[in-house]
């Protein structure tokens, strides 16, 4: 902001206004576009895709949440001090198969874990009172087995009939092992989503250094431009893509394999990843729906690659 204020010579608090605007008038101008609420057609929509692209039957996004550095508020610091000891605001994010931002959740303060910002954010109230217009349960694709449509998380979310995490522990059964890891392997999305959108915004390879209205508000702007951008570029040939060329995000190889993307190596330093704080409480109805997509993916929906990544890794 000092560099701005020196360069277009106008005062500090005049270059603050100005960003606080321009950034509130792209969000509120795109958001409606580009980041609207899904309805149960835009669910379906991205439920296919993820069964397309990642192999993984009835997902709505993958859910994730991400620290971004700010300098502490004024009189308010302590309660965005991180466990880093940093102060951030958090971002959660749920996406889709395509790394775009499907609902997002700014502004938490930053000495929250994950599950803390899932279950007190409009997402997660809304998934728990059922207000989200989700699809209702369908066979999964080649089963007789019925199955909810749901998000999926790491292991610092709850285990949900509607929102799976993986199985906790390190030595585990082989079917439990490749559940693990078609998950994991489905939530690289939302991890592309971030990295991509902070590599190519240089904002966040700093904190941010503004008020905490306008730090928000700066975030929901790059959110809007990313999806924006990742948007527009779907219509232009894949060599010609500029934002997100085909090896700056994860790829897959004919094999199955998952190649990292470019991002990965020029990944901002501030957005850091959220605290982890489990929590072991579920239903009886919640372990099922894991068990069902844990013995489709050793049955039905069993893949080759997937039998080469848990052999090199030791479960026989």
């Amino acid at each position: 902001m000092a560099s701005l204020s020196y360069s277009f010579r106008i005062g500090r608090s005049t270059t603050s206004t100005i960003i606080r605007e321009t950034c509130e008038a792209i969000s509120s101008s795109l958001q409606p576009i580009v980041l609207a609420k899904p309805d149960r057609n835009i669910w379906l929509d991205i439920a296919e895709g993820y069964h397309e692209q990642w192999q993984f039957p009835n997902c709505l996004g993958a859910i994730d949440g991400k620290h971004v550095l700010m300098q502490a508020p004024p009189k308010n610091g302590s309660r965005f001090h991180n466990y880093k000891g940093t102060f951030s605001i958090i971002l959660l994010a749920c996406v889709d198969a395509n790394y775009k931002f499907v609902l997002v959740d700014i502004g938490a303060e930053g000495h929250n874990s994950d599950g803390g910002v899932f279950k007190n954010s409009i997402f997660g109230q809304s998934l728990e009172k059922g207000t989200l217009d989700l699809p209702c349960p369908v066979e999964i694709p080649g089963t007789t087995k019925m199955l909810p449509f749901l998000f999926i998380g790491d292991e610092a979310f709850p285990l949900k009939s509607n929102l799976l995490r993986p199985y906790p522990g390190v030595a585990l059964s082989k079917d439990k092992a490749i559940f693990n890891y078609r998950l994991s392997r489905a939530r690289r999305c939302v991890k592309n989503a971030f990295g991509i959108m902070a590599s190519r915004f240089r904002i966040f390879r700093k904190p941010l250094v503004s008020s905490l209205e306008t730090s928000t508000f700066t975030v929901a702007a790059a959110v809007c431009l990313h999806n924006f951008i990742k948007s527009a570029e779907e219509e232009v040939p894949s060599c010609e893509r500029r934002y997100c060329p085909l090896d700056f995000a994860d790829n897959m190889s004919p094999d199955g394999y998952i190649n990292d993307g470019r991002w990965r190596t020029e990944e901002a330093l501030a957005i850091n990843r959220l605290s982890r704080t489990v929590s072991n409480m579920y239903s009886r109805q919640a372990e099922e729906t894991r068990r069902t997509l844990q013995n489709y993916f050793c049955h039905e929906g069993a893949t080759a690659w997937q039998d080469a990544h848990i052999a090199k890794n030791g479960k026989k």
